[in-house]
């Protein structure tokens, strides 16, 4: 069996763990990004895939980070992450696997789904502060990113933020709690525009609400995960044509 495969099958297990805890409580929530694209395309994993991520209203996310660390078992710790992301993983320490010298256990991302002002004037100001707040963030913390091509204008200002390290200007902790009160400006239960609006594809992972809608259970491997009421409006927006299959130079997972 494959390290990716090993991984995946601990991410289904902690899946089921979550799935569990959410059906008890009655929480609401969806697959997201390459996790809902493995359910439809797939009908569980991408293969090459080895990490997961799931979407939680506000409300129900922070219901579920009260209630779940008394209903994890003892091998499951909840991480969570206060950045520019707020997000929130869940960890299987009873599992690890190297991966280039590095060891890693399966997780799952779970992010909080806000709301998104619709109309064109404050959708302008919304989008661009919290890019801005954004920015900062990562200018914060500037000597910790990693390396990699970002495109001719953010490479200059990583290039000048080092110069002048300005990351020594900022406190990193008041950036990013002004990042999520910019966030949750809009409330997920009276806004027409949702989703995970710090999300890897910025934009494009907002939708209107009956996008998401009352969430279906899909089929992933052997249970069922639960999705939007209208998946292809989702992936479409954010992958095109989501059926067609990447290059295989493309077909590397995270931990690889």
């Amino acid at each position: 069996m494959s390290k990716v495969r090993q991984i995946q099958l601990g991410e289904l297990s902690l899946l089921e763990k979550y799935i569990e805890i959410c059906t008890k409580h009655n929480l609401r929530y969806y697959a997201l990004g390459g996790t809902l694209l493995g359910a439809i395309r797939h009908k569980g994993f991408i293969p090459w895939d080895d990490d997961m991520d799931l979407g939680m209203p506000r409300k129900d996310y922070e219901k579920f980070l009260e209630i779940c660390q008394n209903e994890l078992p003892s091998n499951v710790i909840l991480r969570i992450h206060d950045d520019n992301l707020g997000n929130t993983s869940i960890m299987d320490t009873s599992l690890q696997i190297e991966f280039g010298g590095v060891v890693c256990s399966p997780f799952i991302d779970v992010f909080p789904l806000d709301g998104y002002p619709s109309d064109g004037f404050h959708y302008f100001l919304h989008t661009n502060k919290i890019k801005y707040y954004r920015a900062l963030s990562k200018i914060s913390v500037i000597n910790r990113l990693h390396n990699r091509d970002r495109g001719f204008f953010e490479n200059s200002i990583v290039k000048v933020s080092k110069i002048l390290h300005l990351d020594k200007l900022l406190n990193t902790e008041k950036i990013n709690q002004k990042l999520q009160n910019t966030i949750k400006k809009y409330d997920f239960e009276t806004s027409d525009l949702v989703g995970n609006v710090l999300g890897s594809y910025r934009e494009r992972e907002l939708a209107y609400k009956e996008v998401f809608g009352e969430p279906q259970l899909l089929d992933f491997e052997t249970i069922k995960i639960s999705g939007h009421a209208d998946p292809d409006a989702y992936l479409t927006k954010i992958y095109g044509d989501y059926m067609k299959l990447p290059e295989e130079s493309e077909q590397k997972g995270h931990f690889e």
